[in-house]
């Protein structure tokens, strides 16, 4: 069974322009001219929202399509929650760790855009049951 990919990567540019009022092409080239590739990723989150107004999740999106698209490879931090969820299952940490860092970061934003506790462990529990099969990401 083939499952679509998840997170900010999978987000189809239509939905970003409709979103955000630019494609992705346009953030690119706006977060360029800002100097944006200089910026850690939480200055590129704050800079999205203090000069163009887009709330986290869509902040939080853009970043991480941008360093993304620009090969920007940032240290991740994988919260808590989820190094604790995978402290039995080997399997499914060494998976994720061999992802690509982009990837990772779309995940973990994938997982903080739950509306709550319940569907963020769910998610959680999901990811990590797709990691242990080997299933794609």
């Amino acid at each position: 069974m083939h499952h679509q990919p998840r997170g900010p990567l999978s987000i189809p540019d239509e939905v970003i322009q409709f979103e955000t009022g630019r494609p992705s092409a346009a953030w690119h080239l706006l977060l360029d001219a800002s100097g944006a590739r200089t910026f850690s990723h939480a200055q590129l989150i704050g800079h999205l929202q203090d000069i163009y107004g887009l709330d986290t999740r869509w902040a939080s999106t853009l970043a991480v399509r941008y360093e993304a698209a620009c090969g920007i490879e940032r240290e991740v931090t994988v919260p808590a929650d989820l190094v604790a969820a995978m402290i039995f299952k080997a399997t499914a940490r060494q998976r994720f760790e061999q992802l690509a860092r982009a990837e990772q970061c779309s995940l973990l934003v994938w997982l903080d855009q739950a509306a709550d506790a319940q569907e963020r462990n769910a998610r959680i529990s999901d990811l990590l049951d797709r990691l242990q099969r080997g299933d794609p990401i």
